[in-house]
């Protein structure tokens, strides 16, 4: 069993020190957190550190939306950043909603992975058929043209099936270029609001309509040796105690990958190294 982690939005209500705990209960090696999450958990940096390192977690992603490719770096980039030397993490995963264009679009992340370059990060440009980079396609198209080591994309399933992306598709992107996968499943139909369905509605992996054997096939098929995660924003996951939901998305994940084929994910650190060091 690859190791997994849990999405910023699959526990999104619980408080922060909740949500690793019971992340850790369930069997995950690793969380993603929202920068929101960060700022508001009422925590020192110290504490923070202490409650991952006891329950041996590593902080895969973090998540914000804002627009990167306004100009200027924004405000909120500063305690990104702080996150990324105080307590470590992997990647920063992007999505952009604002329209651009390209050259804007490609000159901006280029400028974004090099700040992130600074703090040992990578980022992930990660596509929603809801925004203004809906595709595959489109996001590989900025990040190939920015030509930046430390820049990739995120595979999310539901944006994948919801895009109507196709295995094939895969072939213009490097494996390697990959950074992460978000592992979950959607409805038999998409509801007439695609970002309420993706905010409120998704599945666990391996329990909606999604083809999940067929990605997995092509991702392995592909060399993808990315982290793995699981997020589920759904609100009947909501509506459970955080340990309960915490269990149910790693058994269901666990299941898909031993049902359908795991994948040889490599090992990976934080920007601050190994789980459990200080620096």
């Amino acid at each position: 069993m690859p190791d997994l982690a849990c999405s910023a939005n699959t526990l999104r209500h619980a408080d922060l020190a909740t949500r690793i705990r019971a992340a850790a209960g369930a069997g995950f090696t690793a969380i993603g957190l929202r920068l929101d999450d960060y700022r508001s958990c009422g925590l020192a940096d110290e504490a923070v550190r202490d409650l991952l390192d006891e329950h041996s977690l590593r902080i895969l992603e973090l998540e914000h939306t804002w627009d990167w490719a306004a100009g200027e770096p924004a405000p909120e980039e500063a305690a990104m950043f702080h996150l990324a030397d105080t307590l470590g993490f992997r990647q920063l995963n992007v999505p952009m909603f604002t329209e651009h264009t390209r050259t804007e679009l490609v000159e901006s992340f280029g400028r974004l992975c090099d700040r992130a370059a600074d703090h040992g990060v990578l980022v992930g440009f990660e596509f929603l058929p809801y925004s203004s980079a809906r595709t595959l396609a489109q996001v590989w198209d900025v990040v190939a043209a920015a030509d930046r080591s430390g820049g990739g994309v995120v595979i999310d399933f539901w944006h994948w099936f919801r895009s109507d992306a196709q295995a094939a598709d895969l072939a213009a992107v490097p494996a390697d270029r990959i950074t992460s996968i978000q592992l979950c499943d959607v409805l038999p139909e998409p509801l007439p609001d695609l970002t309420t369905e993706a905010r409120h509605h998704r599945l666990l992996p391996g329990h909606g309509a999604g083809s999940t054997a067929e990605l997995l096939d092509a991702l392995r098929r592909h060399g993808v040796t990315a982290p793995l995660s699981v997020e589920v924003f759904s609100d009947d996951l909501d509506a459970l105690p955080p340990a309960a939901a915490a269990k149910a998305a790693f058994a269901a994940a666990e299941k898909t990958l031993a049902t359908y084929g795991q994948l040889a994910t490599a090992p990976w650190t934080t920007s601050l190294g190994q789980p459990g060091t200080r620096q």
